[in-house]
Parts: C-alpha cells; structure tokens; sequence
C-alpha cells in the first residue's frame, strides 16, 4: 500500500548511504594498497577511492482499495475496545450521535489526510439525523453504509491505514477527510496505482499510472462563493447517464468529497462530483457550485482509466 503524507499522497524518497571502495585490482596495477589506506587513516586524510553516495528508493504508489462484502458496512469511529489488538484493557470509544461540528479525526502520522475543518455556519454534517443521507447512517459507534449504494452500485472506500484484523478507511461523510475503522473480513481489498490530480489554479485535471501521465483536460471548478474543496479524496462511484445534453453531461464520477459551503444543493446532497457538461464554452473558468465539470468526451475517457476508489488530490 502507497503511504500517505500529510496532503499529497506519496512516499519521500528515501536515501540510503552506501560507501563505495575500490578493489585493490582497479589501482592501475598497484597490487597492494592496503598500507597507503591504513597510511592515509591514520594521518586523518580519507582515501580518495571512498566514496559516499545516495540512492533513491522507488516511489510507492499503489492506493488500497477496500470493497464492501456485507449489506451494511459498519464503521467504527475506534476500534472496539475488545477487539483492540494488544490493549484489552482500553476503554470502549464513547456511544454518543455525533453532531453537526464534531467528527472522527483525519488519520494522523505516516497515513496522514488533510485536518478536518469545523464546519461553517449553517451546514450540516452528514450523516445526520434529520437528513436522509442516501444509505448512510450514524450509529453509536460510528456509521453503517449500505452495500450497494444509494445508486446500486459496490461500496468501496480508500484504505489509509491497518492494524490486526481492521482497516483504517476515508469515508464519504462530511466534515471532509473523516476515517473509521472496518472489520477487515467485511471488505475485499485490491490495489490501484491509477490516482488524479487537480490543479485548481489552472482547471487542469490529470490522471496518473503510476508515474507516468495518462490523461489530462481542461476543467470547470467551484465558483468563489461554492469553491471546489482542497484535500485528499477518492473516487466513490461512476454514473453514466442516458443522455449528454443535461447539465451532468454523459457521466457523473461522484467523489467522496462534500461542499464546505452548501448545506444541501436542490434539496439533496452536496455532493462533489466529477462530470461532464452541456456548456463546454465554461471550461477554464472558475462557474459551477463546487463541481468539476470537463467535456463529454474527456470525462468518458477518464471513466475509462479509474475506477472507485482511485484517489485524487485538489490542490489550490
């Protein structure tokens, strides 16, 4: 699994130091060195056949992708105190219905994701009480997701982290960047190196395998008052639509990203999407509530290339 580091994803190049002696045979024809060595330490001076260097590990960059097997998927804000591994004695994570301002922190360390936000006045978190949230309810422990999802289709989070027997997971909820913890033998886990990136300052959209680019496009981004949110998310499902002269276009790539700005949008979820657009004439400009708009063709090339789960990173 590809570690995570605070906003972007992706390991730092680890250096290792090696030191490098030539053998006494590449010393044009010197056969014996060894008292000049033992000469030149003793007098403090290092030889000049050691040298130090530094190589560079291979970048990781393979995301885990956790796909549900149960009808409902349970997710722990903690992992249960009796099935904690190695700390029986640990107390059991507090049973009380979270609300609109508190949330289960973002994971910390190695894995970590971008810090969850107070929400701002006037929106809600989701899942609430009061709101029907698609499939997904808070529970006293944390959440339960319905498998298939609202729109039919597998549930599937992005892993960010493991212990015995669980998976630390990114869930779709809001405030943004929430994790929680799923029973490892609830999920099938498969790995992708695929992942995207958005440049909000230039609407430039890219997807990545591996190291090497495989797509990029022009995009639509979030308007100053309903801004694209900045941060680590992922692919949560692909939609395609029946028709492309609709406002979404030929496909809705949903994230797992909500509006910081927007309590509900129409009456529903706020939810950021990744889509194509009946008004191409927009793209590079900053005019839609939050979602990313791109060409019809673009946004079905790209459906081609991810699949749920794939992460991508909105940068400013």
């Amino acid at each position: 699994m590809r570690p995570w580091t605070g906003w972007t994803r992706g390991l730092g190049a680890a250096t290792l130091a090696l030191a490098l002696v030539t053998a006494s045979a590449c010393s044009d024809g010197d056969p014996d060195t060894t008292g000049q060595r033992a000469g030149a330490l003793a007098a403090g001076v290092t030889p000049p056949e050691q040298v130090t260097t530094t190589t560079e590990a291979p970048e990781d960059f393979s995301t885990e992708i956790a796909t549900a097997d149960v009808a409902v998927l349970e997710v722990f804000t903690e992992i249960p105190a009796d099935d904690a591994p190695g700390d029986e004695g640990a107390a059991a994570p507090a049973s009380a219905t979270r609300d609109a301002v508190s949330a289960s922190p973002a994971a910390e360390g190695e894995n970590a994701l971008p810090p969850v936000q107070p929400l701002q006045p006037g929106v809600g978190a989701i899942p609430r009480p009061s709101l029907d949230s698609a499939g997904v309810r808070i529970t006293a422990t944390g959440w339960a997701y319905d498998n298939p999802t609202y729109w039919g289709n597998p549930l599937t989070m992005m892993v960010v982290d493991e212990a015995d027997g669980w998976l630390q997971v990114s869930i779709p909820a809001r405030p943004n960047h929430q994790v929680g913890w799923v029973r490892a033998e609830d999920v099938t886990v498969a790995e992708t190196e695929m992942r995207m990136e958005l440049q909000l300052s230039t609407f430039t959209l890219r997807a990545f395998d591996g190291d090497e680019q495989v797509f990029e496009t022009q995009v639509v981004t979030g308007k100053e008052g309903t801004p694209t949110p900045v941060g680590s998310f992922y692919l949560v499902e692909e939609l395609p639509q029946q028709s492309t002269g609709g406002a979404y276009g030929a496909m809705i790539l949903p994230l797992s990203a909500y509006s910081e700005t927007m309590d509900l949008f129409d009456g529903g979820l706020p939810v950021i999407a990744l889509h194509g657009t009946n008004n191409p004439g927009l793209i590079g400009t900053q005019a839609s509530n939050g979602c990313v708009r791109m060409s019809n063709d673009a946004v079905l090339q790209l459906a081609e290339l991810v699949e749920p789960g794939t992460p991508i990173d909105i940068i400013a």
